[in-house]
């Protein structure tokens, strides 16, 4: 049997030159980690961009309400997102007078006074504070409506 061959003392500083040539830095390693950390976070992001419509809205019902609606959305022939967004928006408003609704009713209107109020200084109204003016008389047509009835 032989004895092993010791490397030579050049050999031996070589190898250990090679070995911590493939070693990071402490900053390399760092800036390698947070890349990867954030690869991760972005991992469910990547289409976000090309998203337009990234809110979810969901709602519970029984058995045989959902049956209904389902059948409907399959006879529009609209997607089901497309059909509910559609049919919630241009469903008219329907009032069942609480003090909660008149409540938030007067807090609506106390906004809107105060953009008329600003509206009449410089001559311009919101798109925004415009649709809920509209949705606020509509409301109160119909509760006027109501009480007439």
């Amino acid at each position: 049997m032989k004895a092993p061959k010791f490397p030579s003392y050049d050999e031996a500083v070589n190898r250990k030159k090679k070995k911590t040539k493939n070693l990071l830095s402490k900053e390399e390693w760092q800036a390698l980690e947070d890349e990867r950390k954030q690869k991760e976070r972005d991992k469910g992001k990547r289409f976000a961009n090309h998203r337009k419509k990234d809110v979810t809205i969901a709602f519970r019902t029984n058995q045989k309400d959902r049956e209904l609606i389902f059948k409907k959305i399959a006879m529009s022939g609209l997607s089901r997102q497309d059909y509910m967004t559609n049919a919630i928006l241009n469903a008219p408003i329907k009032v069942f007078a609480t003090r909660n609704v008149i409540d938030n009713c007067k807090n609506e209107l106390k906004e809107i006074l105060s953009e008329l109020k600003r509206v009449k200084q410089y001559g311009e109204l919101d798109a925004g504070y415009r649709h809920e003016l509209k949705m606020i008389t509509e409301i109160i047509e119909a509760a006027i409506q109501e009480k007439s009835l």
